[in-house]
């Protein structure tokens, strides 16, 4: 966002007729896809690495998955939807939040299955075996989580409680995938970085876009840019973080030969950080392009003073 209207700029374009577009911009869309991709490919190569077999490597990558879904959808709800905005009307982003709401309800429902059959990741890692207790953890804590998203975000205490079992879960699975120490807390800033985008984005494509499309007001397009704004200043830091943290985690392969890297599983790597540094060009592309929001005024607020 490039700042906020001042008085004299706000009073200007109350009357103006917002233009919404019918289709949902393809970009935020690539930018899912090639995470999604991307976390397939590192969740591959660290199954391998683990000695897990093709089934095992996709019931682990689903529940890593579908915890990035969850967590960055309720960081949204609880971090980045405020239930007042500056300079924008009250009535307005009430009414605005209270269909995001009823819209994330909706998509919980759809998550919250996939969460449960996540769920039976920890079963599918030998590692575990010789840990039941955490196992037995990580499956409850998909299970409450999928619970809670079945519950509704609409309360605030819910997804706060929601949002701290996948911290929780995060943390159970960075120790199993890397033990304790560095190593284990590199594991969870990566996850933790995946999560927050992810999930960030299922929420502005399947929450906040249909709620902006409902209410084309300029307060309600406040509202939207400054819940925009907050995400794209999280994932200005996760998207380092997840290239940073995946070049640390293959720093052990570097003596590798140079046919290594272009072999599989080795070119996995090289292939996973070409997809993050597209993201990095969907990222800096979408605003250039208003393709963060249907919404007129949302990807950059001095849109509004066009008309």
């Amino acid at each position: 966002m490039s700042g906020t209207l001042s008085e004299r700029e706000q009073g200007r374009v109350e009357t103006l007729q917002i233009v919404v577009r019918d289709e949902t911009p393809f970009l935020p869309k690539v930018a899912f896809t090639l995470i999604t991709l991307a976390s397939m490919g590192g969740a591959t190569f660290t199954g391998l690495g683990l000695g897990l077999d093709w089934l095992q490597i996709a019931a682990r990558w689903l529940t890593l998955w579908s915890l990035a879904l969850a967590g960055g959808f309720l960081t949204w709800r609880v971090c980045y939807l405020r239930e007042r905005e500056a300079e924008a009307d009250q009535a307005a982003v009430d009414a605005l939040n209270a269909t995001a709401l009823q819209r994330a309800d909706q998509v919980g429902h759809w998550v919250a299955p996939i969460v449960w059959i996540g769920a039976g990741g920890a079963l599918a890692v030998p590692q575990l075996d010789s840990q039941p207790v955490l196992k037995a953890a990580l499956i409850a804590g998909s299970v409450v989580l999928s619970g809670v998203l079945i519950v509704g975000v609409r309360r605030g205490v819910v997804a706060i409680f929601g949002a701290l079992v996948v911290v929780a879960l995060l943390v159970g699975w960075a120790y199993t995938d890397a033990g304790a120490g560095w190593p284990g807390l590199v594991r969870l800033l990566h996850l933790t970085a995946f999560t927050l985008w992810l999930g960030g984005a299922l929420w502005n494509i399947a929450v906040a876009m249909p709620a902006g499309r409902q209410h084309p007001v300029v307060d309600a397009v406040l509202a939207g840019a400054n819940q925009l704004d907050r995400f794209r200043w999280v994932v200005r830091f996760a998207l380092p973080t997840i290239i940073v943290t995946g070049l640390v985690m293959a720093w052990g392969y570097r003596g590798l030969p140079a046919s290594w890297w272009i072999t599989f599983p080795g070119v996995l790597i090289p292939l996973k950080v070409l997809a993050i540094v597209a993201l990095v060009v969907v990222f800096i592309t979408c605003p250039l392009f208003r393709h963060c929001s249907p919404v007129q005024g949302v990807c950059n607020l001095d849109d509004l003073d066009e008309k």
